[in-house]
C-alpha cells in the first residue's frame, strides 16, 4: 500500500461524506486533498482521540519541518509535502487549526456569538483555506479576497453543522460550543438537556444555528464560479451532502440530544441526483 492509499483509508474511514464527494476530483487533485484532510485528521485525534497537547507539539514541529522541506518519515507530512509543492500555500491555516485544537485541550470558554465566530473560522475555515490552492487555482491567484472570503463563510458553516451534529457527544464530555450569550438569549438550561428532553427553548436555538449555518452555506452556493470546473461538483457535493445533516435535525424535531444524526446512504444518492440536476441548470459541467 503507498502513501496515497494509506491516506485515503484514512479519510474513507473517518469521514465517508469527504471520501464520497472528493473522491470525484482528478486523481492529482484528488490525492491533495485527502493529504491535507489526513493532516487535518491527525491534528484533531491529538486532542479527541489521544488528549495529548505534547502530540499537538509534535506535529507542528513536524508541520514547520515540512514547509521548510525537512520532510518526516511520516506518510502524511509526505503526502501533504507533495501537495504543497504542487500547488503552493501558506503555512498559516495549518497553524490555526492547530490552535482551535489547543483551544479545546484546554476547554477554552466561549462566552460571545464572537468567541464562536473565531472557534468555528480555527476549527473549519482553515480547512477551506487550506484546499482553496487545489480546489480553486485561478481564483487563489486572481481574486484571493474574495475566495478566500467564501470557504471562509463555507468553513464556518460546515462548523456550525458539526456542532449541531455533535450536541450529544459534546454533553456526554461535558463541552459546550453555543455561547454563553446565545444560551442565555434563547433560555436555555443545559441542566435540562442533560436530561435529555427536548425543550422549546432548545428548538429555538437549534433553529437560529441552523438557519446562521444555511445563510453561510448560501454565501458559499452562489459562488461556485469561483472554483475551478474539475472541482466544482465534488466541492458543491461536499457543502450539500453535509448541510444535509442540518435537514436530519430539523426532520428528527431537534432531537440531536440523545442522537446523532447522519445523512442515509439513500437520501446521500437522492442528493447526488439533485446536486448533478442543481448544477447542469446552472450551466456547469459534470
Amino acid at each position: 500500500m503507498d502513501k496515497y492509499e494509506k491516506i485515503e483509508a484514512i479519510i474513507e474511514q473517518h469521514n465517508a461524506t469527504f471520501h464520497q464527494a472528493f473522491s470525484l476530483l482528478p486523481e492529482d487533485k484528488k490525492k491533495a486533498a485527502f493529504s491535507v484532510y489526513a493532516y487535518c485528521q491527525m491534528a484533531n485525534d491529538a486532542i479527541d482521540v489521544y488528549h495529548d497537547i505534547e502530540r499537538l507539539q509534535d506535529i507542528k514541529k513536524n508541520l514547520k519541518d515540512t514547509f521548510d522541506g525537512q520532510v518526516p518519515d511520516e506518510t502524511v507530512f509526505q503526502a501533504l509535502y507533495d501537495t504543497i509543492m504542487r500547488y503552493p500555500t501558506s503555512i498559516t491555516p495549518y497553524m490555526e487549526l492547530l490552535d482551535a485544537m489547543r483551544d479545546d485541550y484546554y476547554n477554552k470558554p466561549i462566552d460571545t456569538e464572537d468567541d464562536f465566530d473565531e472557534y468555528c473560522y480555527k476549527a473549519a475555515s482553515t480547512v477551506g483555506l487550506m484546499l482553496l490552492p487545489i480546489m480553486a487555482s485561478k481564483a487563489y491567484k486572481d481574486n484571493s479576497k474574495k475566495a478566500k472570503a467564501v470557504v471562509t463563510e463555507l468553513g464556518k458553516a460546515m462548523q456550525i453543522t458539526h456542532v449541531l451534529r455533535d450536541v450529544r457527544d459534546d454533553l456526554m464530555n461535558q463541552r459546550i460550543y453555543f455561547p454563553e450569550d446565545i444560551i442565555a438569549q434563547h433560555q436555555v438550561k443545559i441542566e435540562t438537556l442533560r436530561t435529555g428532553i427536548v425543550t422549546s427553548e432548545f428548538r429555538s436555538l437549534m433553529e437560529f444555528y441552523i438557519d446562521k449555518a444555511k445563510e453561510k452555506y448560501q454565501v458559499f452556493y452562489d459562488h461556485l464560479e469561483l472554483f475551478d470546473e474539475d472541482s466544482v461538483l465534488p466541492s458543491y457535493a461536499a457543502a450539500k451532502l453535509y448541510e444535509g445533516i442540518l435537514d436530519e435535525i430539523r426532520k428528527n424535531d431537534y432531537n440531536n440530544i440523545t442522537k446523532r444524526h447522519a445523512v442515509s446512504k439513500f437520501r446521500k444518492w437522492r442528493l447526488m441526483k439533485n446536486i448533478k440536476k442543481d448544477l447542469k441548470k446552472r450551466g456547469f459541467e459534470v
